[in-house]
């Protein structure tokens, strides 16, 4: 999780509850791909979400990439 929280300063400046039009969440997942990629189990928005919920999704769409396990930098 702390390599995530280095991609959730820089995305957001630390703020793990950001809501935008466009891109939420403190990893900046758009509104579009929380949707696809199941968020509104955990919450109707990436900001109203945990932030281990937001890894969660946000693997899945990595997953979905084929890239895996890959914490960006």
């Amino acid at each position: 999780m702390s390599q995530w929280a280095k991609v959730n300063q820089c995305e957001e400046g630390g703020n793990w509850h950001v809501r935008g039009s466009v891109y939420s969440g403190g990893l900046g997942i758009t509104n579009y791909n929380w949707v696809r990629f199941g968020g509104t189990q955990f919450a109707q928005n990436a900001s109203d979400a945990t932030p281990i919920q937001q890894v969660t999704v946000a693997r899945r769409i990595q997953a979905s990439d084929g890239v895996g396990n890959y914490v960006p930098d």
